[in-house]
């Protein structure tokens, strides 16, 4: 998670309303907006080291996508919008999304004890009576630090810091969880929590009775055609799969078995511009199939992109500060106020981010294989978005 660009967007004027109405087209056409979006890719790739960049941009109707640098692909591809990337922590929204779906069909409720989802005889701990709520987890605000200390797993000794999560276990989170001392009440803290996604996921797979994988598919992937974001590759799409770098050095994919409702997904530029042309509110282009979202499915996106703990609200707002948390989204303001929902992560070899603006009509996202520590992917959004929100 990074808060490079965030805050460059809280005091951006308001775009213009002509040029950001639906339906209009980017005033200087598909060319004008693959131009710009290429000069910001070209400026930024001189800082990513070894590897490659992929841009996509979408403003009203215009769709861009911009690759640079050197995949490593082993199919010998370049960087577009069909190679696939570790995409981390933007799995997170994924799990958001999910939550929100089991909400809107009664399943779950924001406000239920994580307790009464976790599978037996797994326990769940509270601050004085307090428990944890399905709500904290998918907004940071649980009181549970950001990774789990079991005995085989410590991010102090790892047996492989190239692939950390590796030796950590479903079965080890659920015993440290179950022994855990909570610092503060939930609701009450902001404090970034892989490990609190992770849970969360499994409190949703016990509650729908399915496995998250199949949750995934259902409610999100096979749902709107998203048929490069993944759990696990097939081999073709290993041939289109960036190879890692950091450092300048290639380095494995993160294997994080215990972790995959927080940072498991793979995905592309392609793949990931569908999603947040859906969160946009066009599930017909999305899916492919000439349908408008149904009501069902607009509510769920609604309620994943709706404010749940503003930080301004809360007893110690940590990193998020000014910014809110929607089930699974940061959210930071406009100019106008109006909402920017936004996510970002990394894993050793990969960085990712990707934002979106209902209100205005433009997301952007960006890949990169390079060295993960020099957030390219966060800079060039970043511009992106200072950008789309000035012109």
């Amino acid at each position: 998670m990074s808060f490079l660009a965030l805050w460059g967007w809280v005091s951006v004027p308001a775009a213009d309303p002509v040029a950001t109405h639906p339906g209009t087209a980017y005033q200087n056409g598909a060319g004008g907006l693959r131009d710009t979006v290429a000069a910001m890719a070209d400026q930024r790739l001189s800082e990513a080291g070894p590897g490659s960049l992929v841009v996509g941009v979408i403003r009203d109707d215009v769709k861009v996508v911009v690759g640079r640098g050197d995949s490593g692909r082993p199919d010998g591809g370049p960087p577009d919008g069909r190679t696939l990337f570790q995409i981390a922590s933007l799995t997170k929204p994924f799990t958001g999304t999910i939550l929100a779906e089991l909400i809107r069909a009664g399943r779950v409720a924001p406000t239920d004890p994580l307790a009464r989802h976790l599978p037996k005889p797994n326990h769940a701990p509270d601050f004085d009576g307090q428990p944890i709520r399905l709500r904290d987890l998918a907004t940071h605000t649980a009181g549970l630090p950001n990774v789990p200390e079991t005995p085989r797993f410590s991010w102090n000794r790892l047996e492989d810091p190239r692939n950390p999560y590796k030796p950590l276990t479903r079965e080890e989170v659920a015993s440290w969880l179950s022994n855990f001392s909570l610092p503060v009440p939930p609701g009450t803290r902001f404090r970034y929590s892989n490990v609190g996604m992770a849970v969360l996921g499994e409190a949703l797979s016990t509650a729908a009775g399915t496995p998250y994988e199949t949750l995934l598919k259902r409610v999100v992937t096979e749902r709107f055609g998203l048929k490069d974001t993944t759990l696990r590759l097939s081999a073709e799409q290993r041939a289109r799969k960036a190879v890692g770098h950091a450092r300048g050095q290639v380095v494995p994919d993160w294997e994080a078995p215990a972790m995959q409702p927080s940072f498991g997904l793979y995905s592309t530029a392609n793949d990931l511009l569908r999603w947040l042309r859906v969160n946009m509110g066009d599930c017909s282009a999305a899916a492919g199939n000439g349908s408008p979202c149904d009501p069902d499915v607009a509510a769920t996106l609604t309620l994943a992109q709706s404010v749940q703990v503003d930080g301004r609200a809360l007893r110690d707002p940590g990193a998020l500060g000014q910014g809110a948390m929607a089930l699974g989204w940061f959210v930071a303001w406009a100019g106008d106020g109006t909402p920017i929902l936004w996510h970002s992560g990394s894993t050793g070899g990969f960085n990712a981010y990707i934002a979106f603006s209902r209100a205005h009509r433009w997301a952007a996202v960006a890949l990169t294989n390079s060295d993960p520590d020099r957030v390219v992917a966060d800079k060039v959004v970043g511009d992106i978005i200072n950008h789309l929100e000035s012109h």
